[in-house]
């Protein structure tokens, strides 16, 4: 049984400014741009209450995101509506430097989670910075299209009815950082909320893989003194989103490593 599934590796803007907003581009990290639906709220820390700030905002409906992750998500809006259908990840800063707010939720799957992720409708327009002179944003960088990268299996981790060749594994191994589709990078532990929200889904989903994020593992060869979003918000293991199978609509933050 072949598992080889296409990823796909980020083709950043060749500069970014502080105050950048997406466009036409196909992903926005960090940034104080925020884009939210007609009337909606700031997104609140679920932990602490306070506000959250964007990670991760990336335009599923523009052309410059592959057609292979858009036909993934259901009613995906066409270009040059009034809206535009984002996947989003807004996270809490609170212990700004450690983000302990951000990393304990994770590590431990809580209920009360110090992130939003959804997929949504928002507007085209971002929504003007939140009121408290205190909330940290990101800093900022474009990801302006995405490139093919290989055709990955599944990581060696989950290779329970496998009987690849060194060779294969060698050449189609998930790999590690910011990519889209493809297989995510897995260890021993796993830490996710179980089970799919929507009413009569399966007691035991199945889950897949859509977005890899990363973790601090990326970062560690790294000799340059600016942090960056990713890497001020990176976990202890490898942090991804997982959307159902049943319900594609549905997604899921988690992560996996050897800690």
């Amino acid at each position: 049984m072949s598992y080889l599934q296409q990823s796909f590796n980020p083709v950043y803007a060749s500069s970014t400014l502080p105050s950048a907003e997406i466009g036409e581009n196909s992903m926005l990290i960090g940034g104080p741009s925020v884009y939210l639906s007609p009337n909606e709220s700031w997104p609140i820390c679920g932990t602490c209450s306070k506000p959250l700030v964007p990670l991760i905002q990336l335009n599923v409906s523009s052309q410059s995101t592959p057609e292979d992750f858009r036909a993934r998500l259901p009613s995906v809006l066409p270009p040059g509506e009034a809206l535009t259908t984002m996947l989003q990840l807004f996270v809490c800063r609170t212990g700004a430097g450690d983000a302990e707010c951000y990393t304990h939720s994770l590590l431990y799957s809580t209920s009360t989670c110090s992130w939003v992720l959804r997929v949504a409708d928002v507007m085209r327009t971002p929504r003007d910075k939140h009121e408290t002179p205190a909330l940290l944003f990101l800093p900022s960088r474009l990801v302006e299209t995405w490139a093919p990268g290989k055709e990955e299996t599944l990581h060696e981790e989950l290779m329970w009815d496998q009987d690849d060749s060194e060779e294969f594994y060698a050449e189609h191994e998930p790999a590690p950082g910011l990519k889209m589709l493809g297989h995510s990078v897995r260890g021993k532990f796993h830490c996710a909320d179980d089970g799919c929200p929507r009413p009569g889904a399966h007691a035991f989903p199945e889950w897949r893989d859509l977005f890899q994020i990363g973790g601090r593992f990326d970062f560690e060869d790294k000799d340059e003194e600016d942090e960056e979003a990713l890497e001020m918000m990176a976990s202890l293991g490898n942090t991804f989103i997982e959307q159902c199978v049943e319900h594609p609509d549905v997604v899921r933050l988690t992560m996996s490593g050897g800690w």
